[in-house]
This record gives C-alpha cells, sequence and structure tokens, in this order.
C-alpha cells in the first residue's frame, strides 16, 4: 500500500517495551555552553555529520535554506567536547517569509546532500554542500502533508540510514486524522506515523510508533511534546528521541524531559506498534544558579574513540537566547557514550 495512507485510531496504550534484546548502554556526559566558544545564541534544531569533523546544524528560525557548518572536537578517549567552531551559514533565500522552520537534517555522502526538513511546509529537500539548491526532494504522501497534521507538530526528524539506503521521518506528534495529540490529560493515544523513503525519494515501509506518556500534569504558557529526533543505529536499528518541554506561569520551575528509545523497523507489522527498548533518559531545570535548562532537539551520531567506542553528540535550541540578562536559556552541547565491555 501507498505509505502514509493508512490511519490508525486512539487506543490505550502504554510502553511497548521490548523483551529479550538489550539497546546499546550509553553514559551521558556533562553538557558543555557552546557560548564558551563564541557560538552565538541560535535556534539549533538537528545536527548531521558530514565528514572531517563537520557538521551541518540547521536553525528553525533561518530565513535561508541552508545549515550551518560547525567543526566539533571531542576528546578521544572521553568523547566530552573540547572545541566547536561555527563556520558559518551557506545557503540561499527560501522564498518564503519566515523562512521553512528547518527542524531536521541527514546527510547522503554517496553524493554529498544535506536534505533538510521544512515544519512550515512540510517537505523534505536537498542542497549542496556549498548550499546551493539541488532540485531534488523526498516524495511525501500528501497523508503527511501540510494540509494533514496539527501546526507546528510537524516533520521534526529526519534521519538517513546509509547502509540500508533508506530515509526515515515522523510528525512531532499525531495527525489529525489519527486524534488528539498526545499531552496532558490525553490518555488515548494514536501511534505516530514512521515514515521510510527509498534512495530515490519514493515511500516505502511505514511502522507505527506511540509516544511515551506526558509527565508534565498540565500544559504551561509553552508547551510541546513529541518526536524530535531520529538517528541511525546500526544493523537496521534507529534511535527515536522524544522530547517533552513545559514553561509554566512561573518559569523557574520550567522542565525539559528526553527519552531515547531504539526500534527495529523491521519488526514492525501491521498496526502493532513498534517495541521501543530503553537507551537513555534525562531532565533538565530551569535555575538561576548554574542554570542548564536545555530545550534538546538535535541527535546525531559523534567520533569514534579510540577504543572504538561509538559516541552521540545532543544540541539544544535556546530560541536565540530566549529571557533576560539575569535568566536566559543558553545553547548546549552533550554527549552520549557507549559504555564499555566488562
Amino acid at each position: 500500500m501507498n505509505a502514509g495512507r493508512r490511519r490508525w485510531g486512539a487506543v490505550a496504550v502504554g510502553v511497548v517495551l521490548a523483551a529479550g534484546v538489550a539497546a546499546q548502554t550509553v553514559g551521558l556526559s556533562s553538557p558543555r555552553d557552546l557560548g564558551r566558544w563564541q557560538v552565538p545564541p541560535g535556534h539549533y534544531s538537528g545536527i548531521t555529520p558530514i565528514g572531517n569533523g563537520l557538521y551541518a546544524v540547521v536553525s528553525d528560525k533561518e530565513v535561508r535554506d541552508g545549515f550551518f557548518v560547525f567543526r566539533i572536537v571531542q576528546d578521544s578517549l572521553t568523547g566530552q567536547v573540547r572545541d566547536v567552531r561555527n563556520e558559518g551559514f551557506r545557503g540561499t533565500p527560501s522564498g518564503r517569509e519566515g523562512g521553512r522552520d528547518a527542524e531536521g537534517v541527514a546527510f547522503t555522502p554517496e553524493d554529498s546532500l544535506v536534505w533538510i526538513s521544512g515544519e512550515a511546509d512540510q517537505r523534505i529537500v536537498a542542497c549542496r554542500l556549498n548550499g546551493t539548491k539541488a532540485d531534488k526532494e523526498l516524495d511525501v504522501p500528501v497523508s503527511l502533508g501540510k494540509d494533514s497534521i496539527y501546526p507546528n507538530y510537524g516533520f521534526e526528524a529526519l534521519a538517513y540510514d546509509e547502509a540500508a539506503g533508506r530515509f526515515w521521518t515522523m510528525t512531532e506528534n499525531v495527525l489529525p486524522a489519527d486524534g488528539r495529540p498526545v499531552g496532558p490529560g490525553v490518555e488515548e493515544r494514536a501511534p505516530l506515523h514512521l515514515q521510510g523513503f527509498d534512495r530515490d525519494g519514493r515511500p516505502s515501509e511505514e511502522y507505527a510508533y506511540v509516544l511515551d506518556a506526558p509527565r508534565s500534569r498540565a500544559k504551561g504558557r509553552q508547551y510541546a511534546f513529541g518526536a524530535v529526533a531520529l538517528c541511525p543505529a546500526g544493523d537496521g536499528r534507529l534511535w527515536v528521541m522524544e522530547r517533552e518541554a513545559d514553561v509554566p506561569k512561573r518559569r523557574l520551575k520550567s522542565r525539559v524531559h528526553i527519552r531515547i528509545y531504539e526500534v527495529w523497523p523491521h519488526e514492525g507489522a501491521g498496526e502493532r506498534p513498534l517495541a521501543k527498548r530503553p537507551v537513555a533518559a534525562f531532565s533538565t531545570r530551569m535555575r538561576l544558579i548554574r542554570p542548564r535548562w536545555a530545550n534538546y532537539e538535535g541527535l546525531c551520531e559523534g567520533r569514534r574513540l579510540s577504543d572504538g567506542r561509538r559516541t552521540w553528540l545532543l544540541v539544544s535550541d535556546s530560541q536565540g537566547g530566549y529571557g533576560n540578562r539575569f535568566c536566559h536559556l543558553r545553547d548546549w552541547i552533550r554527549v552520549l557514550v557507549q559504555a564499555k565491555e566488562e
């Protein structure tokens, strides 16, 4: 069947955890403020490696189509970030007022193209490494298009699995045709559509993915919940990052909850949701002393350590340093590190 056309109704579900197979065990480094390396406050929403220690980073408030290039240096023994240099923006005018709301980014090394998902238009468009348009895009099904989503709950996540020759994406939250957005007070949760595309950009597999139950009891003045990043984990596996950000009236009680799960798309069948294997979970909160409130939205693989272990990078969106000089958001980068085998 044409991917993306299936509709799932709301069902009473819990977290569907897989039994018998453990996900990758990881450690979590302490976060690093990008400001320490003079990286200006931004709206960094996605990241992907493009080779030679360089990473394409997209901003959801940039009015041009394209990406920033970050050079990131990690310690070869611990994986901790030692240096970050913003080498500038590469792109062209988007032709859309306010830009495309770039959220996800992926890289195809075989043709050196950077693919960017825009939440404002629900398109996934390619550009070259110099930022110019490549006149290529994925064939997004109408059922996942701009007129089929809840506002601001479109394509946040995008990944490319080079070994499998597959693109993967999903909307941040559920589709209107399936039910209400997952959030406080919503007990019956419809699955999200994990949508695959083949190397030529055609829709392929489609699987059901169920978000966790929200931790917040009520929505604050600002609230967002859903899947914000995808990352290939090898052997056809995918990591899915769920993010719940809640800013109540008393801003010092603001929280962000991050949960990362591993799924095997090939295990999906029919309308049965994919089994989720926990990888990592942590929370950040607003505070005046040693502030580390971080709205993490981007996830990608980092460098391999000298002993062969893998690392993954997390980047956060500070909304351009939202707040005032006494209390404001910062842009953070954090590392997940594969645990040593015993």
